[in-house]
């Protein structure tokens, strides 16, 4: 039996993963800041502690949401889609926040 990963689910990873190699990517170039403290840390600690820690903080929601998707595929999606949207939010209000004032 095959099993197919939700569209959602690998738009939440993509987009995780561009978050964690552009931050690695200018952080490490010298070009930016890591602003979260908790992850700053980290990264102070080495770039494998900053991506294990990184893949801790969306790995499990996925999982999760990929099993409970078998029991109600709607509630998964729309978590899920939630999860994007704020991430997004997110990065995008604190990156324009960070360099406009």
């Amino acid at each position: 039996m095959k099993y197919r990963v939700s569209g959602e689910s690998i738009v939440l990873i993509l987009i995780c993963l561009a978050d964690m190699l552009s931050t690695l990517f200018f952080v490490l170039r010298g070009s930016a800041v890591e602003q979260n403290p908790i992850m700053a840390a980290c990264l102070r600690q080495g770039p494998w502690v900053f991506v294990l820690v990184k893949l801790a903080s969306f790995v499990p929601f996925v999982v999760a949401v990929e099993i409970y998707r078998k029991h109600n595929a709607a509630f998964a999606r729309r978590i899920c889609r939630t999860a994007i949207v704020l991430y997004v939010t997110t990065f995008t209000v604190l990156t324009v926040a960070l360099n406009m004032f």
